[in-house]
């Protein structure tokens, strides 16, 4: 009877060694989970600084196609409803979707400018072009950034046995942030680092 006891308390260790181990290793992964979550929201963070530089260019350039009574309405209510919908507390796919969405009317309100000369010689214009082109420099870089932050995350969600944690606890993939229009070596640099 003492053999029997020693070894239902051995297989009761050997079963909470390894459990514990488990256990461990399941906290250890999620966390992991946590930090590149909170990575990918701080270099998000990044671009959305950027992109309220970009907002406010695109209020201003609206404003003044507004001033020449430019009648290309349906633009300038996409990019005036682009920017309303741009929001702090949407979730952090949601704000890479919108901040596609932003890019593109921007790039439709530029397409205006382009077709009306008087438009494109305004003092303001050239002076928010100047500016603009700071402004893309950091769009590219700190989109760049939350792009390689999003790859590594997608990866390590995609690795077993993380997916399995992955998922039971809605680790979903993150969108990357490409706007239409941009070269395509700067969407291949991404995933070739």
């Amino acid at each position: 009877m003492a053999i029997a006891t020693i070894i239902w308390l051995v297989v009761g260790l050997v079963i909470i060694i390894v459990l514990g181990v488990s256990v461990k290793g399941w906290i250890s992964i999620y966390n992991k989970f946590q930090y590149w979550i909170t990575r990918a929201q701080r270099k998000f963070a990044d671009v959305d600084v950027v992109m309220q530089e970009r907002l406010d260019n695109i209020h201003a350039l609206a404003q003044i196609a507004k001033k020449y009574d430019i009648h290309e309405y349906k633009a300038l209510k996409d990019v005036i409803e682009a920017r309303s919908r741009w929001t702090k507390d949407a979730e952090l796919n949601e704000k890479v979707k919108l901040a596609s969405e932003v890019e593109n009317n921007y790039l439709k309100l530029q397409a205006i400018f382009e077709k009306y000369p008087n438009l494109k010689a305004d003092k303001m214009h050239a002076s928010l072009m100047e500016r603009d082109s700071r402004v893309e420099r950091r769009l590219r870089k700190t989109r760049l950034e939350y792009n390689r932050v999003a790859q590594q995350y997608n990866e390590r969600a995609r690795q077993f046995p993380r997916n399995i944690v992955a998922r039971l606890h809605n680790f979903g993939e993150l969108d990357y942030l490409i706007f239409e229009g941009q070269e395509a070596y700067e969407a291949k640099e991404i995933f070739e680092d």
